[in-house]
């Protein structure tokens, strides 16, 4: 069971490292898949470092989780997609729904159960 859990980390955290790395490194690709038009460096900037910083924190958190076997790091993994899940929700009830939300709303639900699993089933520190 707990190599499953593991292996459902790894997959669940390779799209959040790609699409951080593409915020970071390759901007303006995200900016015309997300219909963004970018008014100068504060643009580029934030979408790099907010965007972009925050993705790859959050990978880089649940390789520290697959490599220390801490759960720890899952539950911090955990909290951050459950905010950003919790706040795409609420986007969708203020702003609206689109069928581009799909993708990222199953990535985000599948880290939330896969992280969620390996909380629950890992000891605090695992040899």
């Amino acid at each position: 069971m707990k190599k499953a859990i593991k292996f459902f980390v790894i997959i669940g955290l390779i799209p959040l490292l790609v699409m951080g790395a593409t915020s970071v490194f390759a901007p303006a690709n995200t900016f015309e898949k997300f219909g963004i038009n970018p008014t100068g460096i504060l643009t580029y900037s934030t979408f790099r470092g907010d965007v972009g910083g925050t993705l790859v924190s959050i990978a880089l958190i649940m390789i520290l989780g697959l490599i220390t076997t801490n759960k720890t790091w899952f539950q911090a993994a955990l909290l951050i997609i459950s905010v950003i899940l919790s706040s795409r929700i609420v986007s969708i009830i203020l702003d609206g729904w689109i069928n581009e939300l799909i993708p990222l709303l199953l990535t985000e639900i599948f880290n939330v159960i896969a992280l969620f699993f390996a909380v629950k089933h890992l000891k605090t520190t695992e040899k």
